[in-house]
C-alpha cells in the first residue's frame, strides 16, 4: 500500500455502486500545492531530502489550521483576542510572572505582551503588581474572573483539540508528541532559545 492509498482527507461521492466521483478535499489541495512546491524547488534549490520540505509545509498548515479554527470557534466567542487567552494561559498554568516570562513561556513577543497586558487589566482578569524581587519590574497575576474565564476557555478548547487529533490513534498520538518532542529538544530550536 502506498502513501497514495493511505491519505486521509478525500471522499468518494455518488450514488455508491461504484460509480460515484472523488471530490478534491482542502486536504487534498494543499498536498498538490506541497507536491508542486516540491516539485519547483527540486530543480533549482540545493537540498537532500524532498520530505523536509513536505514535512516543513505540512507542519506549518496544521499548525495554522487549528489555530486560525480556535480562534473561530473558542477564543472570539469568548472575547478573546489569541494574544489575551495566551498571556491569561500562562498565568493559569504558571501562576503570576513578570511580563518578559510571560513572552518566554507563550512564545510571543514582549511587545505583543505588552500591548495585549491593558485590555485584560481594564477587564478585570489580571492584576499587575510590583515584583517583590525587582522594584523596576511588575508581576502580572490572574483574577478568580481571569481563572473562571480561562477554565470555560480551555474546556471548549480541549474539545476542539480532541476533534483535530481523532484521526490518530493512542500509539500515533504518542508517537507525533515523541516525535516533536524530539524536534523541540534539536539543535535548531535550541539555538533558538540561546
Amino acid at each position: 500500500m502506498s502513501l497514495q492509498d493511505i491519505q486521509i482527507g478525500t471522499e468518494t461521492t455518488g450514488s455508491g455502486n461504484g460509480s460515484g466521483y472523488r471530490r478534491q478535499t482542502t486536504g487534498d489541495r494543499f498536498r498538490n500545492f506541497v507536491d508542486a512546491a516540491v516539485g519547483r524547488a527540486t530543480p533549482i534549490l540545493d537540498f537532500e531530502d524532498p520530505m523536509v520540505l513536505k514535512l516543513s509545509l505540512m507542519l506549518r498548515k496544521v499548525t495554522q489550521l487549528m489555530a486560525e479554527d480556535a480562534n473561530r470557534k473558542v477564543h472570539q466567542p469568548e472575547g478573546w483576542t489569541q494574544a489575551n487567552f495566551r498571556i491569561c494561559f500562562a498565568l493559569w498554568v504558571s501562576g503570576p510572572m513578570p511580563p518578559h516570562q510571560i513572552a518566554a513561556v507563550s512564545n510571543m513577543s514582549r511587545a505583543t505582551v505588552s500591548a495585549a497586558i491593558k485590555k485584560i487589566l481594564e477587564e478585570g482578569l489580571i492584576t499587575k503588581e510590583p515584583s517583590p524581587v525587582d522594584q523596576r519590574s511588575t508581576v502580572l497575576r490572574l483574577t478568580p474572573a481571569g481563572e473562571d474565564a480561562v477554565v470555560r476557555t480551555y474546556q471548549s478548547h480541549i474539545g476542539l483539540e480532541h476533534e483535530w487529533l481523532q484521526p490518530l490513534n493512542s500509539t500515533e498520538r504518542l508517537l507525533l508528541y515523541m516525535l516533536l518532542e524530539k524536534l523541540l529538544d534539536g539543535p535548531a530550536a535550541h539555538e533558538m532559545r540561546a
